[in-house]
């Protein structure tokens, strides 16, 4: 090759790659990409810089590959001109990517390389790859407490469990003296101090020989250097026996889940368990679901205090659409349908299908984990798919950063939806459940965590705004709206029916990671009579969870009115269950009023009562109401009175 055509090609070299300083990874020169707040921006921005469009790289968010000539402009001024271009949200060059091998956590255990459903290297004839990435999500955290402190427990309802495995981390309860006869804790349950027993109605925990093996594919204690590894390595493991014979028992058994986490969630901790997943590993043949309301209904219950609940699917080749199965053929939102693949990411030949009612497969065949005695075995079955997904639901709590988990402790119904996508969104796709399953593809707890830490969160400064106005004048309010998450936060404002008497100086934006925004409510009463407004004012993002901000305007027409008309005001339980009790204190006789409504602006309730100058109380049975966020409104004589929140934390069937 002669010297010229060596110089030759290094130019036509250079036109593509540039090998920056150390401070920059290589880069595709001539190239940018930029994300843009708005697409109908993109012809503008291509005219005002001299630029082509090369690729839309991402419709969803406004994300664009740009060409130019890099013989007139370099990388780096065409970078600076679009940061400063008020359209562009980001703005960087195209960077060379090459393969890496993943860093993956193998633990010391010694029966390890049995694991194929944590690590398929192609052991005893498997395809490498066909697991649950495991050994790569522990690369990034191995389970045991929330990023708030919280100690993770899931729930095994089973036949029981061998409590002195020492490969099982069990939960205790420490606020139950064990076989004094006493319900030391006054939780409506004698003696559980290792858990609950609906069998027998008792705290005795039975030794039992699928419960255990159960239990270790969930949570077996990691890298210890003995045994296996479970999905989550630090989790503790809550035995409760309740796995068969009469449908009382099941209920029995869920019902007792429920309490400990109510107990958790109203102590703040100090009593009960902060669960967040139950596995239940059995059901019924080819059960009908309509006959088996109650059962469903407590699936619902648990779902709105936050714990998922995992079921398996019937272990025949069955197509549960058609021939039902409880509870995999429940309807309930809560619940994650299972169903079994191999080591060579089939679907086991005896396992259950339905593109309707199986959510997603995962490994559950020639499972290696616990057994009595400490000892460990191989079983099969629907029954070792599932808790696999129990451990990766308890593994995701471990993995989720604060924001995450103080917007799930605050919204649980939700974030345990949440939780519920991530993990069926992050399945990798299998030939064998295309058309059979909801998803697809069988379970990838890696995946999945990278799902849920790439998701942006919307937080505000106000839940609610209650504003008085003098007739005639106007106000300004400010709404504050942050993006606690990571990835970019596309959102939408809106106010139902847009009534005349409120406008916003923005209705719509893009934060990046740890960005806030700052939104101008302004409030006019120019043309209003006296009396109150009320309208909702809602924040919608596309794929997470948005907000809605009830705003109460009250126009009066002297500068007399009292804002102390309430001298005091509580309510309580909150959060609550069935009942909520507004306490108050009037400076006035007259009438008092209270609207309680939800966060879409509906009243759900109302009432009236007249009311001297001594305590009173309004009492709101909400044992009908779906959990979640409410608000009050409380008025006395039609002057400006209190708004305050609500929070409900259960809903019952």
């Amino acid at each position: 090759m002669t010297k010229n055509i060596i110089l030759l090609f290094l130019v036509f070299i250079s036109q593509y790659v540039i090998s920056q300083t150390t401070s920059e990874a290589k880069f595709v020169s001539g190239e940018v990409m930029v994300q843009l707040k708005n697409s109908n921006e993109l012809q503008k921005i291509l005219a005002d810089f001299d630029l082509k469009l090369t690729q839309t790289i991402s419709k969803r968010f406004n994300i664009y590959l740009l060409g130019f000539d890099d013989t007139k402009m370099t990388n780096s001024t065409v970078n600076n001109l679009l940061k400063a271009s008020k359209s562009v949200v980001n703005v960087q060059n195209n960077h060379i990517v090459s393969l890496r091998e993943s860093n993956e956590n193998i633990p010391n255990d010694s029966l390890f390389n049995y694991e194929w459903s944590m690590l398929n290297t192609g052991q005893a004839g498997g395809i490498i790859g066909a697991d649950i990435g495991a050994a790569s999500a522990w690369d990034i955290t191995t389970g045991g407490v929330t990023a708030l402190g919280d100690t993770i427990v899931i729930a095994i309802v089973d036949g029981g469990a061998d409590l002195n495995h020492e490969d099982l981390d069990f939960w205790k309860n420490r606020n139950e003296i064990p076989n004094n006869g006493i319900d030391d804790d006054n939780n409506g349950y004698v003696d559980d101090y290792d858990g609950w027993n609906a069998y027998n109605h008792s705290g005795q925990i039975p030794a039992h020989l699928h419960g255990t093996h159960v239990s270790g594919i969930a949570g077996a204690i990691g890298n210890n250097g003995i045994g296996v590894a479970g999905v989550n390595w630090n989790v503790k493991i809550l035995p409760v026996v309740g796995d068969s014979r009469y449908e009382s028992i099941v209920v029995e058994a869920l019902s007792y889940v429920y309490v400990l986490r109510e107990e958790y969630d109203q102590s703040n901790g100090a009593k009960g368990a902060f669960i967040v997943a139950d596995n239940c590993s059995f059901g019924v043949d080819e059960g009908q679901p309509s006959h088996f309301p109650i059962w469903e209904a407590m699936y619902d219950s648990l779902g709105h205090i936050g714990i998922l609940s995992m079921g398996a699917t019937a272990n025949h080749n069955w197509d549960i659409d058609s021939i039902g199965d409880v509870p995999t053929g429940f309807s309930t939102d809560y619940m994650i349908s299972v169903t079994n693949t191999t080591n060579k990411d089939k679907k086991f030949t005896s396992a259950g299908y339905g593109l309707v009612t199986i959510d997603l497969g995962a490994p559950g065949t020639t499972i290696r984990s616990c057994v009595l005695n400490n000892g460990y075995s191989n079983k099969t079955g629907t029954s070792m798919a599932t808790p696999h997904v129990t451990g990766a639901a308890a593994l995701l709590m471990a993995a989720a950063d604060s924001s995450f988990i103080i917007n799930y402790k605050n919204n649980p119904a939700q974030g345990a939806l949440l939780i519920k996508q991530f993990l069926l969104d992050g399945v990798d796709q299998i030939n064998d459940l295309q058309d059979v399953t909801v998803t697809g593809g069988r379970l990838n707890v890696f995946t999945s965590i990278g799902l849920m830490l790439a998701v942006p969160i919307i937080t505000t400064n106000i839940d609610s705004l209650d504003k008085e106005l003098l007739i005639n004048t106007t106000g300004v309010d400010t709404l504050l709206i942050t993006n606690s998450g990571t990835d970019t936060l596309f959102y939408n404002i809106s106010i139902e029916d847009q009534p005349s008497w409120i406008t916003l100086s923005q209705y719509e934006g893009a934060l990046t990671e740890g960005e806030s925004s700052t939104v101008k409510i302004m409030l006019n009463a120019s043309t209003l009579d006296t009396g109150n407004y009320h309208c909702v004012v809602n924040i919608d993002a596309q794929n997470i969870d948005g907000k809605a901000i009830p705003v109460n305007l009250h126009v009066f027409d002297n500068v007399g009115v009292t804002e102390n008309i309430i001298s005091k005001i509580m309510a309580y339980p909150n959060p609550f269950n069935n009942s909520v009790i507004i306490n108050f204190s009037s400076l006035e006789i007259g009438k008092a009023h209270i609207d309680i409504y939800n966060q879409y602006g509906n009243i759900v309730y109302y009432d009236d009562m007249v009311v001297g100058l001594k305590n009173s109380s309004f009492v709101w049975n909400a044992k009908s109401a779906t959990a979640g966020v409410y608000y009050y409104r409380l008025t006395i004589n039609d002057k400006p009175g209190r708004v305050g929140k609500l929070i409900k934390t259960t809903q019952q069937k």
